[in-house]
């Protein structure tokens, strides 16, 4: 993802931390399951610590919930929206 994004530092979680934690906030005020878990390190297959989770979900859990989402039913957020995230986070 990062290489994708245009960083030449491969280590996305580190890279990607502050993001991805906006993108799993925003995902739980909107009782969505939180999109930022699909990020994994390329050994371990596991998130970062700092990973945003539903309350009382697993990891695994939380995949499953993202995979059962539609999507497509879902509006794409502003970014005034997710800098309102960031600041109350």
């Amino acid at each position: 993802l990062a290489l994708r994004m245009g960083y030449a530092d491969t280590r996305a979680g580190h890279m990607l931390s502050r993001q991805l934690g906006i993108v799993g906030n925003y995902c739980l005020m909107n009782d969505l399951p939180a999109l930022n878990a699909m990020v994994v390190n390329a050994t371990t297959k596991e998130p970062g610590g700092d990973v945003v989770l539903t309350p009382g979900r697993s990891f695994g859990e939380e995949l499953r919930a993202i995979y059962r989402q539609d999507w497509y039913e879902v509006g794409v957020p502003t970014t005034g929206t997710l800098r309102k995230v960031w600041e109350a986070m």
